[in-house]
């Protein structure tokens, strides 16, 4: 009997040594290529009103929600990364905080949809497309990350705009930074000689999706200027590919149409640059 007990006593000793030499960790493969940025969120609104030509008031609403990295391991590193958000994401100027940055820039986009220097507006928000009278604009901004791993994290910003409480454009932008370097992340990850191949590919996987044979078939269901279809930066990273997004009416003749084309990493690594980011896939 004393012998069963120190054999347990002993089975059970290794396996809480077995335990903490995994970290007690289940389902995490602990390579380290996880980012680890701490996110958090801020919101900002502006409103402003401008007079039309035909009499009549325009009120302009933006609301602007934002996702932004709060912590990365270091407060320099935290520094640099919010500095690079910010000049890259919001488009601002780095010596701005994140609140001074998000009032800025949502404040921009205020005044960048009103008639400026007081002159009455012709044209601009009069009357949509059924001649009715435009007295309200309304835009939304949601920032959001759309990936957070391998030491990549994207940001998405959707954009909806509204008139009359009518939705005429809805785009989605992303914007892909490298938590190694500390930059962002665009077309060079591809060799340059390998654009065309890359472009190709895009093609190629369009028709595809469409289930249609050439340029003339792409025609026949809203799509035109695909010959001039070329290889963006507005791209973002999924677990098994790279997805491009196109802005309406770039490839499609729908104004609220966002053609997203994806390719996968086994077809994109033989065209990679050197040491490029694709690579950790």
């Amino acid at each position: 009997m004393k012998n069963y007990i120190q054999h347990m006593l002993l089975t059970l000793a290794l396996v809480v040594m077995v335990t903490s030499c995994s970290g007690g960790k289940s389902g995490n493969s602990g390579n380290g290529d996880e980012a680890t940025v701490t996110l958090s969120s801020v919101k900002q609104a502006d409103t402003l009103s401008f007079p039309l030509s035909n009499g009549n008031n325009c009120k302009v609403q933006v609301d602007v929600s934002v996702t932004y990295p709060k912590a990365f391991k270091s407060k320099k590193e935290t520094e640099a990364l919010q500095k690079l958000f910010i000049t890259t994401v919001l488009e601002c100027g780095d010596s701005l905080t994140i609140e001074e940055a998000v009032k800025q820039y949502t404040m921009g986009i205020t005044r960048q949809n009103v008639a400026g220097d007081g002159e009455e507006e012709d044209d601009f928000a009069l009357e949509d497309e059924n001649g009715t009278p435009i007295d309200k604009i309304f835009i939304n901004v949601n920032i959001t990350a759309a990936y957070n791993q391998k030491n990549i994290i994207t940001f998405c910003k959707e954009e909806t705009f509204k008139r009359n409480d009518v939705v005429t454009s809805k785009i989605h932008r992303y914007y892909n930074l490298d938590l190694a370097d500390m930059k962002p992340i665009d077309r060079t990850i591809f060799r340059d000689d390998a654009m065309a191949d890359v472009c190709q590919l895009l093609k190629d996987k369009l028709l595809e999706q469409t289930h249609t044979r050439n340029s003339d078939e792409l025609n026949e269901i809203g799509y035109f200027n695909i010959d001039n279809l070329s290889v963006t930066d507005n791209f973002c990273f999924e677990e098994n590919g790279i997805t491009w997004s196109y802005l309406p009416q770039e490839l499609a003749a729908d104004a609220l149409f966002e053609p997203r084309i994806t390719l996968g990493f086994d077809v994109l690594k033989p065209l990679a640059a050197e040491n490029s980011i694709i690579n950790r896939f």
